[in-house]
């Protein structure tokens, strides 16, 4: 009998053979190979570093896969967080296999087949719609539903807070807040799927555990901390009947939000096993791109999709020094759990493998994300510091310290509009990452007045564009009588340009108006109070409305002629646009543009083509048909609390798809510049308390109404701090106040090693140069000085990495901030001209200066064809003949802060 010889098993591509099939120029690395060709039958998590090509490598993988013949090209799944790192995760792997398709070597069916198949790639919350859309009638959810973007829901929440008629004693917040809390709030239970009966029942036995502690109640003492956090627990039970009028009102409209989509699906894959059987029978490999940023709810859906002891074959690529959303339920722990998450199983557990070669980086770049990341607590497994390829080069880096913000953005715009002029080999591209939205107006003006194009990312930034800022500012002053901030930016912008008399006898209007209603004669019949009964708190003092006064200006001749004529035609204005409040929000906003004159002021601007001069009004236009889309009645307050949430708000609202623009130097947050990178990257601020940011515990749950408690959330509790307080009757008030400073030491240490991570983010943005700064004077009276971040780029720097550059001695014990000893100098009247347009004026009127006794004439500028030089040369004469009359100063005055 002759013995049966099993046949061997086909010899498999290697991961450069299948490269060369593909059409690639190169090779994988020998540590992109590894991953590549790792096995097939197990879970796998990559720790990929800041630029060490893992998009390249995934791709790579699916491709090695499916030249093999391990897996069918329509049984893969990959899932990424935006569309635009799905898109370019899918054009490669296309790329790969239409070029496999073709190739003379590859199998026949294979061929046959790639022509008809293809890999999946999705976003997770795409992902998550679908699972929705095939399963959600497993938990009553209605396929079909419309789903609301960010400015929708803000809308229906903003509904749901000024409707509701229920106690608010517990939530002293305004409509802004409150609809933010409530956002979150609803998102967060949705996220750890904890029911409102749940926290209601949960706050109670917390309320009446810190009840039971000797002394309890007493406002003084140690006490008094505990009484401030059981104020926030009841605030957010009274959210609760705000956060179901909010679901209810999404049910009624029959839509859904990007947070109920993950939530759901979570929900019908943890309760439905036959959909984990159905999804893992369909994708027989399944990818997960920056898994160190899924959140909670995601992890749910996934683990039970495709978790557990079947040991699916998952491949997690992430990095936990990249892991910056945890006040979103992401974690950097996420990794370090993946072998619980996807253990495998006995045969074959799940293994870790690392890609740690940079790509994008220059050498002196990598040295400084190397610094920043040695600041981060040691992970039980350690993680390999980045490494220069062989096409790395030098690269450089700068870094400087500077006495105050003025003086570190003039550098920094200075040394930025070198950078812009380098045309040799291209134009670099640029990029301003700051910690806080607030620090990019004042660096985007610094760059404009340099001439270098500018562009603020998301919606925050397209409200400080001057244009749409204009508009926003009318909105408010047609709906808020407090906004006198709003009507100075009108009253003394370009337009109207009211002298600082005129603006003094405004003033002085709305506080005599305020007098009068004083004056209202007493009620004859009010009872008086009981002798010795403590006396009624003095009702609130009321303060003058310049916006009331524009209404009634009073007597003309308090005025100048012109000013009292501008002051008249802009209350017309205001009125007649008051007229219209009824109409559609979007309707609304262009009838705003069309009075203000924008269009026309834009498009006669030289530097704008016809095609770009309504870019930023449309795009409001369009956030503000957003916001009014599935809504019965939007309201225009409510409108202007969402634009005000998106300008102060650092990490969200997202900015949605964030692009690299070529054409401008781009300005945005840490946070937004995630996935994305730049030849130039500047990353100013990086003073104490601003970046790293200052560490407290307002946005852990103790503190913020908006988040549910920890004891709640099962998937991630054992990495959060926790708040261990004495049993009821073992501890006394000081240990009570002592597990507090405990737990907020904690938090602290938790938020900082978040900050040092988004520190990292930012510096491994930079390919090839750096800039770092800070400043001993920010805005306040408290020295600053270079946080822990900027030392770790000095010290980098002395160490051969960079060039310390400026380094500003500390300021003197008693010295104070250079920026608060004076009043801002500004020009009056308000200029009207871009920087480009006055250098050239100006250089025309030092040529007639000389022949022409009086300059600031029309004739003498020849400003006869720009209507609006000329007007603005008429005031400037105007204001010259008042000098000479009044005895004072009026061509150059000092503005208050808010009117600078």
């Amino acid at each position: 009998m002759v013995p049966v010889v099993a046949p061997e098993p086909p010899r498999l591509l290697s991961p450069a053979e299948v490269a060369a099939r593909c059409g690639l120029g190169h090779a994988p690395s020998d540590e992109q190979a590894g991953v590549v060709s790792a096995p097939v039958d197990r879970p796998l998590v990559v720790v990929a570093g800041a630029g060490s090509g893992k998009t390249e490598t995934m791709a790579a993988r699916v491709a090695w896969l499916v030249a093999n013949q391990l897996v069918a090209p329509e049984a893969v799944l990959g899932l990424t967080f935006t569309r635009k790192a799905a898109s370019e995760l899918n054009a490669r792997v296309r790329l790969r296999l239409g070029a496999l398709a073709t190739h003379p070597d590859t199998d026949p069916a294979l061929r046959e087949r790639l022509a008809v198949a293809a890999p999946t790639v999705a976003t997770y919350h795409g992902y998550a719609a679908s699972i929705v859309a095939e399963h959600g009638l497993r938990i009553g959810v209605e396929p079909g539903s419309g789903v609301l973007g960010p400015a929708m829901c803000w809308g229906q929440a903003a509904t749901a807070v000024a409707g509701h008629t229920g106690d608010m004693s517990d939530v002293a917040l305004g409509l802004v807040t409150t609809t933010e809390d409530v956002l979150q709030l609803a998102a967060e239970l949705g996220e750890h799927d904890i029911t409102p009966a749940q926290l209601r029942a949960w706050t109670a036995r917390f309320e009446a555990q810190l009840r039971g502690y000797p002394d309890a109640g007493k406002k003084k003492g140690p006490y008094a901390e505990v009484l401030k956090v059981l104020v926030r627990q009841r605030a957010r039970v009274a959210l609760l009947p705000m956060v179901e009028a909010f679901e209810a009102r999404k049910r009624a409209a029959g839509a859904i939000d990007y947070a109920d989509q993950v939530s759901f699906a979570a929900r019908v894959a943890v309760t439905s096993a036959e959909v984990g059987r159905r999804e893992r029978a369909r994708w027989r490999v399944v990818l997960l791109d920056e898994y160190q940023d899924t959140s909670v709810g995601q992890l749910r859906m996934l683990e039970a999709l495709f978790g557990g002891p079947g040991g699916h074959p998952v491949l997690a690529v992430g990095d936990p020094r990249q892991s910056i959303y945890g006040w979103r339920g992401a974690s950097a722990g996420t990794i370090e759990r993946f072998a619980r998450t996807f253990p495998g199983t006995p045969e074959r557990p799940a293994e870790r493998l690392t890609l740690s070669t940079s790509w994008r980086n220059d050498r002196a770049v990598l040295a400084i994300a190397n610094a920043v990341s040695a600041m981060l607590p040691e992970p039980a497994v350690p993680l390999p510091d980045l490494t220069a390829s062989r096409v790395a080069g030098a690269g450089g880096v700068h870094v400087g310290l500077y006495e105050t913000v003025d003086e570190e953005t003039n550098a920094l715009a200075d040394r930025l509009a070198a950078e812009w002029d380098r045309t040799t080999p291209r134009r670099p591209t640029i990029a301003v990452l700051a910690r806080r939205r607030a620090q990019l107006p004042g660096i985007a003006a610094a760059l404009r007045v340099r001439g270098l194009p500018v562009e603020v990312v998301g919606l925050g930034g397209l409200l400080d564009v001057p244009e749409v800022s204009d508009v926003v500012a009318t909105l408010r002053v047609l709906v808020d009588p407090t906004a006198g901030d709003a009507l100075g930016r009108l009253l003394t912008g370009a337009r109207w340009r009211i002298g600082p008399r005129d603006l003094a006898t405004l003033e002085a209007r709305s506080r005599a108006l305020v007098r009068e209603r004083g004056t209202a004669a007493p009620v004859e019949d009010a009872t008086p109070p009981e002798p010795g009964a403590p006396a009624s708190p003095a009702p609130p003092r009321e303060r003058g409305s310049i916006i009331e006064a524009l209404d009634d200006l009073g007597r003309p001749e308090a005025y100048s002629a012109e000013g009292h004529r501008r002051l008249r035609r802009l209350a017309n204005e205001l009125s007649a646009l008051r007229s219209r409040l009824g109409e559609p929000l979007p309707d609304l906003v262009d009838e705003v543009v069309r009075t203000l004159g924008l269009e026309t002021e834009l498009a006669s601007h030289p530097d704008v083509t016809p095609g770009g001069a309504r870019t930023h009004l449309d795009a409001l236009h369009e956030v503000a048909a957003e916001f009014s889309e599935l809504a019965e009645l939007p309201s225009l307050p409510a409108f202007l609390g969402y634009l005000a949430d998106a300008e102060v708000r650092e990490r969200g609202l997202e900015p949605g798809e964030v692009a690299v623009n070529p054409e401008a130097v781009q300005l945005l947050t840490g946070h937004s510049a995630k996935g994305l990178e730049w030849d130039v990257v500047a990353v100013p601020g990086m003073t104490v308390g601003q970046f790293p940011a200052k560490g407290d515990a307002s946005d852990s749950w103790i503190r913020d109404p908006g988040a549910v408690p920890v004891d709640l959330r099962a998937t991630d509790r054992a990495e959060l701090p926790r708040l261990h307080l004495p049993v009821p009757g073992s501890g006394d008030q000081a240990a009570v106040r002592d597990a507090l400073d405990d737990y907020v030491a904690e938090w602290k240490d938790f938020g900082l090693a978040e900050e040092i991570r988004l520190g990292y983010v930012a510096v491994t943005r930079a390919k090839h140069v750096l800039l770092c700064s800070g400043s001993w004077w920010r805005d306040g009276k408290t020295v600053c000085g270079p946080s822990s971040l900027l030392l770790a780029v000095k010290a980098a720097c002395e160490d051969g990495a960079g060039v310390v550059g400026t380094w500003a001695d500390p300021p003197d014990e008693d010295a104070e901030n250079p920026a608060l000893a004076e009043w801002p100098v500004g020009i009056w009247p308000a200029d009207p001209l871009s920087s480009g347009r006055r250098r050239a004026l100006s250089a025309a009127a030092e040529l007639v200066a000389a022949s022409e006794p009086h300059p600031l004439t029309e004739r003498a500028l020849g400003a006869e064809d720009d209507p609006l030089v000329a007007d603005w040369l008429r005031d400037a004469d105007l204001l010259l003949r008042e000098r000479a009359e009044h005895s004072r100063g009026v061509v150059e005055v000092p503005l208050p802060a808010h009117l600078s």
